[in-house]
């Protein structure tokens, strides 16, 4: 256990640099480029997320259960084969999409983006988690840099963005390569083949985190088709702060995931999963707290003034951020124990919630519509979870 704590420590402390270099770069982007911008911002960002799920189908968390008994170098080619594939025959669909800013170099971002997830995953599975931490870190950092350089030294405005999102990747990528290459070219040996495991293990592990995705993401398209950039930009920050509070949350999953994976007693699973649970959920609970109590003159003052109905959305947030902080634990725990069809299951019921909810209260509640049917497919989606890890335990 004392193992598992260290680990917990080492990537919450890293993904706390990650959200920091994030939130900075949050805040510069809605200062010098205001609501509309900062909705440009978001909805670039949301399309390479959304190209990338279908990337993910062939290069999905899957691969770090896989790398435990498949070669290595053979489900890293495989991977960027499909990739590679998928970024490039997103070329013939951007036509339909032409309204999007920037909408030709989002199959750029997603390809690089999917490489460097690559790599991350490859490393996890060899257990260099100190490796996989420093490029979390890397690519935020980079971008940040790059932002500020591009944007005060050039004449691009909102398009420096973009163009500082790709070269933060492709240099992320370049150093990733770095970490993981003597690993691939160890296993170099043997002809190559296309390992169709990536795609049948990945079509279940990425159908769930698609629709997870799509669960708290697909309200960013219908906020632009009802209410214009400028609203995506205020609420994309309530959202990129609550999901801030799942730090500890994805910390923990990730060291009890690799736990599980390298440990065989069923109970010892349910142990380490209850414990995790309760850690989190307590402090998400503490997290909220100070998260809901700070005035709306200190988003004002960190944002600007366009910035200030924040505030009221984390109230119709708050549900939502607690019911995830028990959902992914046990996404953690299906994803380890490669019980994919149930986390397709339960994020597809939260999903159908919430997209129906979204249709109806975003016309009429506006932003805190959105925010409400968020947290309702959350709620829906962890009670459906919960149900199905109380009737496993009692299955075994």
């Amino acid at each position: 256990m004392q193992s598992i704590k260290k680990g917990v420590i080492n990537v919450f402390v890293t993904k706390v640099l990650v959200a920091f270099a994030g939130l900075v770069t949050v805040i510069l982007t809605s200062k010098y480029l205001g609501a509309e911008g900062r909705g440009v911002v978001s909805l670039f960002t949301s399309s390479v997320a959304l190209l990338q799920l279908f990337c993910d189908f062939g290069s999905s968390s899957a691969l770090i259960n896989l790398s435990y008994r498949i070669n290595q170098r053979r489900l890293w080619l495989s991977a960027l084969l499909w990739v590679f594939f998928i970024s490039l025959l997103s070329y013939g669909f951007i036509y339909f999409f032409a309204d999007i800013a920037y909408i030709f170099l989002v199959p750029v971002a997603a390809f690089f983006y999917s490489i460097l997830n690559i790599h991350c995953l490859l490393l996890m599975g060899n257990r260099m988690v100190t490796k996989r931490n420093i490029l979390l870190v890397i690519q935020p950092v980079l971008l940040l840099i790059f932002f500020i350089a591009y944007f005060f030294n050039s004449g691009l405005g909102v398009g420096a963005y973009p163009i500082a999102f790709i070269t933060a990747l492709f240099i992320s990528v370049m150093i990733s390569w770095q970490f993981i290459q003597n690993k691939l070219q160890a296993e170099s040996q043997g002809k190559f083949i296309f390992e169709k495991q990536i795609l049948t293990q990945g079509f279940w592990a990425q159908g769930g985190h698609t629709i997870q995705f799509l669960n708290y993401r697909i309200n960013f398209f219908l906020i632009v088709f009802f209410l214009g950039n400028a609203a995506l930009g205020v609420y994309n920050n309530a959202i990129v702060i609550a999901e801030s509070l799942w730090i500890l949350g994805h910390s923990m999953g990730q060291m009890m995931h690799m736990k599980i994976l390298n440990t065989e007693s069923d109970i010892e699973h349910r142990r380490i999963t209850n414990k995790m649970m309760v850690y989190n959920f307590a402090g998400t609970i503490v997290f909220l707290i100070v998260l809901l109590y700070l005035p709306a003159s200190f988003w004002e003052w960190l944002f600007s003034k366009e910035f200030t109905s924040i505030n009221g959305l984390f109230i119709w947030l708050a549900p939502g951020i607690i019911c995830f902080s028990i959902s992914n634990i046990l996404n953690h725990y299906f994803h380890a124990k490669n019980q994919f069809k149930i986390i397709v299951w339960c994020n597809a019921i939260g999903l159908l919630v919430g997209l129906v909810l979204c249709i109806f209260f975003i016309p009429v509640y506006e932003l805190k519509g959105a925010s409400m049917a968020w947290s309702a497919g959350l709620f829906v989606s962890m009670l459906v979870y919960l149900q199905q890890y109380c009737k496993k335990q009692d299955d075994d």
